[in-house]
């Protein structure tokens, strides 16, 4: 079961079609419009984004104010909201573990040659009895994508330059970290499912054929 990636986190990106002497500012700008555009039209299903939590296994809730997230199956194991990607760090006490005394199996966390310790969340993190679990929760895009979402921010930079592209024509202004540009109603884009672009168009066929906006969240 998947959870919907609430933004576009970590998704490749080749930037080899867009000018080499392109205007930072508005590469960026298209680059993260690209990135938006392809996240939202594939269902939002990709994106691994990183989630610190503080989970408390079952049978330990001597001091453990436990909510929805606590869901475990014994002292040893706790159940991560998934898919989990990978565990980038896991501290108790303010300590970080190390790797050899952890293992991940699905969304399920593991203590090798122990038990997990008491949560206790009248604490804030970092002190005596807190622990925390930092990882990458979501399926991240295919490699390959990243071909796509240069294609489209070129598309988008060749819209706000005045250059020939391939999107729609109703344009609309757009404003983003202080650059305007003119650019495709994303209107258009959106209502169609499509970007006018076959090789991204494929793309978006074969992995959202139903234009479906967002998958499940389920954990």
């Amino acid at each position: 079961m998947a959870m919907t990636a609430p933004t576009p986190c970590d998704w490749p990106i080749d930037d080899s079609c867009l000018p080499e002497d392109a205007d930072p500012a508005m590469r960026d700008t298209a680059v993260a419009l690209a990135t938006d555009v392809l996240w939202a039209l594939s269902g939002r299903q990709y994106g691994a984004c990183p989630v610190t939590v503080r989970p408390c296994p079952t049978g330990r809730y001597e001091a453990c104010w436990c909510s929805s997230s606590c869901e475990a199956t014994g002292p040893r194991v706790v159940h991560l909201y998934g898919p989990v990607d990978s565990v980038i760090a896991i501290q108790v006490d303010g300590v970080l573990l190390d790797d050899s005394e952890w293992v991940v199996e699905g969304n399920l966390l593991y203590r090798v040659g122990g038990v997990w310790p008491v949560q206790d969340r009248g604490r804030p993190l970092g002190e005596s009895g807190t622990w925390s679990v930092e990882y990458r929760r979501g399926v991240r895009p295919p490699e390959q994508v990243g071909r796509l979402v240069g294609l489209l921010a070129a598309e988008f930079y060749a819209a706000c330059t005045g250059g020939k592209c391939r999107l729609p024509r109703r344009v609309q202004t757009v404003s983003r970290q202080g650059v305007t540009m003119q650019l495709a109603d994303p209107t258009d884009i959106y209502e169609s499912g499509k970007t006018g672009i076959p090789e991204v168009d494929m793309w978006l066929a074969a992995v959202n054929p139903n234009h479906i906006p967002s998958g499940p969240v389920v954990r």
